[in-house]
């Protein structure tokens, strides 16, 4: 029987530079797969480590196996330190463990154990972090650094609170474009926005606020110093209709958008870029990463938000005239 091998990586988002392929019929060796991404705007940070298991079963089977994807915590020590620009470890942090709870699929949804650590003021953009994977049992150590992504800001009128988001003309009643704006930050690679616009449903019996989200494309940093995302109102007003089922049973009335910006170092830019589906004859990806001794991803986001946006008077009335089939009503 074949022997049949597998990384798990366990991604959320949004990751990086030796190119190696696995010899399956290789003898045994443990392979350490890293996933993590420093944000200091989060107050706890997480890691996922896990093992590439080999096996004489299937993969389906052996990905159900807790214990084909993870080390024993006992036989690990996972550090992080806080290194100056001259190279001097200001501070560390060894890391904890906690149990992830996923939905059910391919892979083991039990045990699924996360490395952990509280910011707590801990991360710093001018600083740089360095990750160690010590294996006590083996002496293996796997390595891996990141810097971080410095302040992620939104354009200044657009965080006002004059600003009003208008997707229809108070005038002549055509649509309109809306224009998100925001500054690069330093270290940041790769930026996303995302859109959640927030409604009201009313029925007989409740009351339920709901929401549905966009994610705008992927922005690639170019040298650029400002970017933006134009929202068109017509591709907003399509975006609603194709999001929300018509129902005879509810009314709606639309409350107001929050806005979501995540920036990405340079490694998770990378990573993204090689793992978008093969459109080509060859299907095969080459693993690339960043980690010493190991494969996966040690990098940086940060992320930024702008919630209760309110929408003009003139587009929440368009919204009940030229979406009558979903019910919304004005005021």
């Amino acid at each position: 029987m074949k022997k049949t091998i597998l990384i798990f990586l366990f991604t959320s988002l949004l990751f990086t530079s030796c190119e190696s392929d696995f010899d399956i019929n290789a003898d045994w060796e443990e392979v350490t797969v890293v996933f993590g991404l420093l944000d200091q705007s989060q107050e706890k940070q997480f890691i996922r480590i896990n093992k590439a298991f080999l096996g004489n079963e299937s993969a389906y089977l052996m990905a159900q196996e807790a214990d084909s994807l993870n080390f024993n915590p006992e036989n690990l020590e996972v550090k992080i330190d806080k290194v100056s620009s001259l190279g001097n470890i200001i501070d560390s942090r060894i890391l904890d463990t906690t149990i992830l709870y996923k939905d059910e699929g391919i892979f083991a949804d039990d045990n699924n154990i996360i490395y952990t650590f509280e910011n707590d003021d801990f991360l710093k953009e001018d600083k740089e972090y360095f990750l160690t994977i010590t294996h006590k049992n083996t002496g293996k150590v796997v390595t891996a650094k990141t810097k971080l992504i410095y302040d992620l800001k939104f354009n200044d009128f657009f965080v006002s609170d004059n600003y009003v988001l208008g997707f229809v003309s108070s005038f002549s009643g055509d649509f309109t474009t809306a224009t998100v704006i925001w500054d690069h930050s330093r270290n940041a690679s790769i930026y996303q926005l995302s859109m959640k616009v927030n409604y009201t449903e009313y029925s007989a019996s409740d009351t339920v606020i709901k929401s549905i989200q966009k994610d705008f494309p992927l922005k690639n940093h170019i040298g650029d110093e400002e970017y933006e995302q134009q929202i068109s109102g017509e591709s907003f007003f399509e975006f609603l209709s194709y999001n929300i089922e018509s129902s005879d049973e509810v009314n709606r009335r639309v409350n107001d958008v929050d806005f979501y910006l995540t920036a990405g170092g340079g490694d998770l830019q990378t990573y993204m870029n090689l793992n978008v589906p093969p459109t080509g004859v060859v299907q095969e990806r080459p693993i690339y990463t960043e980690i010493t001794n190991g494969y996966g991803l040690f990098s940086c986001r940060l992320n930024q938000s702008r919630e209760n946006v309110p929408f003009t008077i003139s587009t929440k009335i368009a919204i009940a005239d030229r979406l009558d089939s979903l019910n919304f009503i004005y005021p």
